[in-house]
């Protein structure tokens, strides 16, 4: 039988040659780099990745954790946040030229959204990135402090705009909360009792709405003085009693301004009653700005 015979330095050769092309190259780890966020617009700085090494992103201050968002999320080994750095590892290669994106919110400071882009290249990868900001200049303080009071300031007039919008109004809502009854509800004109009225603040048109438990009066407040907003009211018994307050002015917080009218809605509640009751109750009827220094008086209407 014919042998044949490899010298054993041949065959350690032959295995090292196989080895040496089964496996590529591992990618060659770049120093530690520093990157500099200065919130310019621009493109994102550039991360090197790479499969079995992980990316270090070392930051200068507290991030948000649950901000942190990877573009393809299942592409990736591991994506770990801390306060102050994410850990970064591919599960597969990039394809050339492919970019993932990389965001996250830092907690404060300017910029305060970072995104980075995520990329391979044959040989390179980062390990350790060291990411800062610039230190903010006094001038650049006091920009940012008048942008968010600014910002601020625009918040505060849409709240204000939507406390002065009224309550969605619809017959499904009036049925939900049970504002009338089987016995439906009444409506009358206060003619004589608002019209006779004269002042700064006179209502030009007056009407009343009544059902089991409730009352409401309806103004056009005209305003020939300053500038007025109704902000509460008070209701008196003709026949004797103690004033108690409506339970609603609307619309909250709307400004009457000189020569201008806006109807005001006043609600008062009252003790449950048969159909014949409504509207029968004369009363006195005071509608005042926020410290009672201006009031609108309408000595009666019937609740």
């Amino acid at each position: 039988m014919l042998r044949l015979f490899t010298p054993p330095f041949a065959l350690a050769s032959l295995l090292v040659s196989l080895t040496a092309t089964a496996q590529p190259a591992p990618a060659a780890l770049s120093a530690p780099r520093s990157v500099v966020l200065t919130g310019k617009a621009g493109e994102p700085p550039l991360l090197y990745l790479a499969p079995g090494t992980f990316t270090f992103i070392v930051l200068d201050a507290p991030i948000i954790r649950e901000s942190v968002e990877v573009e393809g999320r299942a592409r990736f080994a591991r994506v770990d946040p801390s306060d102050q750095g994410i850990t970064l590892a591919l599960a597969a290669p990039l394809a050339p030229g492919e970019r993932l994106a990389l965001k996250f919110t830092y907690r404060e400071g300017f910029p305060s959204s970072v995104v980075f882009l995520l990329t391979g290249q044959p040989g390179k990868v980062d390990a350790v990135v060291n990411v800062s900001r610039p230190q903010q200049t006094v001038e650049a303080c006091r920009v940012e402090l008048s942008t968010t009071r600014e910002r601020c300031e625009a918040q505060a007039k849409e709240l204000e705009a939507l406390k002065a919008r009224p309550p969605v109004v619809s017959p499904a809502a009036v049925a939900l909360a049970g504002l009338v009854d089987k016995d439906g509800m009444t409506a009358q004109d206060f003619w004589t009792e608002c019209f006779e009225l004269t002042g700064e603040l006179r209502p030009v048109r007056c009407k009343g709405l009544g059902a089991a438990t409730w009352s409401v009066v309806l103004l056009e407040v005209s305003n020939t003085g300053a500038p007025w907003v109704p902000a509460w009211a008070e209701v008196t018994p003709a026949a004797g009693g103690a004033p108690r307050r409506a339970r609603a002015v609307l619309p909250v917080q709307a400004t009457i301004p000189p020569g201008g009218a806006v109807s005001v809605a006043v609600e008062v509640e009252m003790p449950k009653r048969e159909p014949k009751e409504w509207l029968q109750a004369p009363h006195s009827l005071r509608v005042c700005n926020e410290d009672g220094s201006r009031c609108l008086f309408v000595p009666r209407v019937k609740l």
